[in-house]
């Protein structure tokens, strides 16, 4: 077809910001279907990831592109045939391009949920009065990889609870990373397990707010970690990574923006915080779970009588923990809240540690502590990892380049 110069120039501008998200959204990409049309028949092209770059089919051969290349081809094969066709496809958003007689036209669209997904929503079980962030008629093929949905997308009434505690999470975090301006987000979750909550920041960061990021699942069980890999393929999450390995010893990326950590138990908490503290990362939100290391440490000089029940002196070291923890990171340059993110009728580890880097010295915190610490008695985890920050050089993959 013989376009006119300002179609020409209009698909090529069109086109310089397909190549843009090719370039820049390789993680969230799904397919491109072509279509190309000459008379009554058609010529159907389809792009897709390869490991290296993007496969492109067309007329019974494959070839290996970059998102120039197909630039290119697009663009070749719209000034050969009558109409043309482009459908993008990412994620959680449908670039539709034509070009024809009538003209260079572009269309976005959000994916349209279905009426299953639809119905869903309206579950009388939940809470008519909430704004869900992660909402069941958008992130289907997420909640029923996560057990949330049945395969045909109903919401099982024993997981409601769950969903529930999850999307409030996420409402509770979702402060630290609206008004975040980096490039690219970079999220860890330390102690994943089977990375549920992984799976669902990735989706509000990529699908709610629309931002790049990366995110890194690691944990000590491999059978937890093959798992959260198979869920990542399924689901098409190609910017997530899973590790197998000791936190003790894991070397952070550069460049933390957050690091989570969601019912790590006993002293696998301290050990996520101190990743947070060695990665300098700007956010932290932790949900501790079981504590037990400082229960036969600490002591309270003078009030012993208050501790000579079991049960209180169990429950004293949950809370003793706990704001240690948060003392700790105060001394270490956060600011710091604690709230409740569910009810404890659900369960009794519901707090929520949430910390903002300041990039400042706390001098009473850190004297604080320290009183603290002598006073009790303890030394914990995160004591430890703290001091072997300072005893010990970590070697990274900048230090040998640099």
């Amino acid at each position: 077809m013989l376009m006119q110069k300002g179609d020409r120039d209009k698909l090529k501008l069109l086109l310089s910001g397909i190549v843009v998200r090719l370039n820049k959204n390789k993680d969230f990409f799904v397919q491109a279907d072509c279509t190309f049309t000459s008379g009554k028949k058609k010529f159907p092209a389809v792009l897709t990831r390869s490991e290296n770059g993007y496969w492109l089919r067309f007329q019974g051969s494959s070839r290996t592109v970059d998102a120039e290349e197909f630039y290119a081809f697009f663009t070749e094969q719209a000034e050969r045939f009558d109409e043309s066709a482009l459908v993008y496809i990412e994620r959680s958003t449908t670039v539709m391009l034509t070009v024809s007689a009538r003209g260079v036209q572009m269309k976005q669209s959000e994916r349209e949920a279905s009426a299953a997904e639809k119905a869903a929503l309206a579950n009388p079980l939940l809470d008519s009065g909430r704004q869900y962030l992660i909402r069941v008629d958008q992130a289907a093929a997420l909640l029923r990889e996560i057990g949330i949905l049945t395969a045909d997308g109903k919401l099982k009434n024993d997981m409601i609870r769950k969903y529930n505690q999850i999307d409030h999470y996420v409402e509770l975090v979702a402060p630290m990373f609206e008004q975040q301006e980096d490039e690219e987000i970079v999220l860890l979750d330390c102690a994943c397990g089977k990375s549920y909550l992984s799976f669902v920041m990735n989706y509000y960061l990529c699908e709610v707010l629309h931002r790049r990021c990366r995110v890194i699942g690691v944990d000590i069980n491999a059978h937890v970690i093959e798992e959260s890999r198979a869920m990542a393929k399924r689901l098409g999450y190609h910017n997530m990574v899973f590790q197998c390995a000791d936190l003790r010893s894991w070397q952070p990326p550069n460049n933390v923006t957050a690091v989570i950590s969601l019912h790590a138990c006993d002293t696998a908490t301290d050990l996520a915080l101190a990743v947070a503290l060695r990665a300098q990362a700007k956010y932290i939100a932790c949900v501790p779970c079981c504590h037990k290391e400082l229960l036969d440490q600490y002591t309270l000089p003078g009030l012993e009588a208050l501790t000579k029940f079991g049960i209180f002196k169990a429950r004293f070291n949950d809370v003793l923990t706990d704001s240690m923890r948060a003392l700790r990171l105060e001394a270490a340059g956060y600011k710091v809240s604690v709230v409740e993110y569910i009810s404890p009728l659900d369960t009794p580890k519901n707090l929520l540690i949430r910390a903002v880097r300041t990039g400042q010295d706390n001098l009473r915190a850190q004297r604080e502590y320290a009183s603290v610490r002598r006073l009790l008695g303890t030394t914990s985890e995160l004591d430890r990892r703290c001091a072997s920050m300072k005893d010990t050089f970590f070697i990274t993959d900048q230090d040998l380049l640099q």
